[in-house]
């Protein structure tokens, strides 16, 4: 017993001796160098994040040792343009952590309040204002940190002078002028860049965008996030097409009077024009769609309805009331019984999400593409005008709709007719 004693105090005294100063000291030491890195940045941080529920941001942040920090934003042209000040403060939890500790552009996209960032109730983006900083991922111009709850990856490059610049002088805005492209009415548009001619399809919501072009007769395509830089539209991955590589795009410039897009990209300049179908149909994507919530036990929802002629909400679903229910999404369940698929606008009541009324529908997958949709019944007496009667009218198009899939999760169902008139499905 006498020996074990000895030894136990011996290697107890030894791992006294493993650091020198305490772990307070140390922790203390690591924050303190944390910051000065970020201060002296001269010309402060490009940033791009990625939230946990998806999708990328580019911001900019310019910290100052007086613990504030400027900062632009792209989730919108205002905060593209207007640099906005807050507090921050490097802080030992569990892990040497970055916290943004008021209110700022960084806030917004973890708001809980959907209507701030059109994410879900109560999550908002699930994205982060508080980071875990990890010693093997800060390096001496690049800087990659983690939300603390929602897993959030924000990447910290150092910014330079030219950089800087352009962010105060607002040119971040500039990029976000490719957003313009949903003012054109017809879903489909095609851009020609060199050799090339590729089919842009946005979703501005998840922020992705996708490639689509004919390599001979072979269809390809390529999708990745996007985010807005001082140079303009960046992709997260690159597009490399042969000889062609694609970074993003750039030079961005809007003609409201012509409602035209130009940019450059993979070393050439194109003008985006309007097409009425696909540049290649996804012939599988109807049936791939409707057989997506069967096999998951889903449904498909689509918030603001039918998108006609350039408007959204164009029948006006959001303002449909059931008593004192508010409409919240509208419905469609693919074989809901054997016989039928069930469409429907849904209400809320406070409590729980119901319908009054809906149609029965079937549908036909045709062999170029495309799926329509017929009658087989209506339920509990839908009304025969307004904007539910307005949605399923238009749902009973004679030409059918194409299916395309902008995401895993997501499809846009375009009208074969015109191409002006289309629903997002999630």
């Amino acid at each position: 017993m006498l020996f074990l004693t000895v030894v136990f105090f011996s290697c107890e005294n030894s791992d006294d001796t493993v650091f020198e100063e305490s772990a307070d000291v140390r922790l203390n030491a690591a924050l303190a160098s944390y910051e000065k890195q970020l201060v002296e940045a001269q010309y402060g941080w490009n940033a791009v994040i990625y939230p946990g529920g998806g999708g990328s941001y580019g911001f900019y942040f310019k910290f100052d040792d007086k613990n504030r920090v400027t900062m632009f934003s792209d989730f919108t042209s205002e905060a593209a343009a207007k640099p906005k000040e807050s507090s921050y403060r490097l802080k030992a939890m569990q892990t040497p952590s970055l916290i943004f500790d008021t209110y700022s552009y960084l806030h917004v996209l973890a708001d809980p309040d959907e209507e701030v960032n059109n994410g879900v109730r109560g999550e908002g983006l699930l994205s982060d204002f508080e980071f875990s900083i990890y010693p093997d991922s800060v390096k001496t111009d690049v800087i990659t940190l983690v939300g603390r709850k929602n897993q959030s990856r924000l990447v910290l490059t150092r910014a330079t002078q030219a950089q800087a610049t352009a962010y105060a002088k607002g040119d971040m805005a500039k990029g976000l002028l490719f957003h313009n492209i949903a003012r054109y009415q017809p879903y489909f548009k095609r851009v020609t860049l060199g050799a090339n001619t590729y089919e842009v399809t946005v979703n501005q919501r998840t922020r992705t965008i996708k490639l689509t072009w004919l390599n001979g007769s072979t269809p390809k395509t390529f999708t990745t996030n996007y985010y807005f830089t001082t140079s303009g539209l960046a992709f997260v991955s690159p597009l490399v097409n042969g000889s062609q590589t694609i970074t993003g795009f750039g030079n961005i410039t809007w003609n409201a009077n012509t409602t035209q897009l130009a940019f450059s990209g993979g070393g050439a300049n194109g003008t985006l024009v309007s097409a009425i179908k696909p540049i290649s149909v996804d012939l599988a994507a109807a049936k791939r769609w409707w057989q997506a919530p069967i096999e998951s036990g889903g449904d498909w929802r689509s918030e603001k309805g039918f998108h006609v002629n350039g408007v959204d909400d164009a029948f006006k679903l959001s303002e449909l009331k059931s008593g004192d229910s508010p409409y919240v999404f509208y419905l469609f369940q693919p074989a809901a019984t054997s016989q039928f698929d069930f469409v429907a606008p849904i209400f809320y009541d406070g409590k729980n999400i119901y319908y009054d009324y809906g149609h029965a529908v079937a549908p036909t997958f045709t062999s170029d593409g495309r799926v329509k949709f017929e009658e087989v019944g209506k339920i509990l007496n839908p009304p025969t005008t307004g904007p539910a009667a307005e949605s399923i009218k238009l749902l009973y198009e004679a030409s059918g709709f194409y299916l395309i899939q902008t995401s895993e999760t997501t499809y846009d169902m375009v009208s074969a007719k015109d191409a002006k008139a289309w629903i997002t499905w999630e």
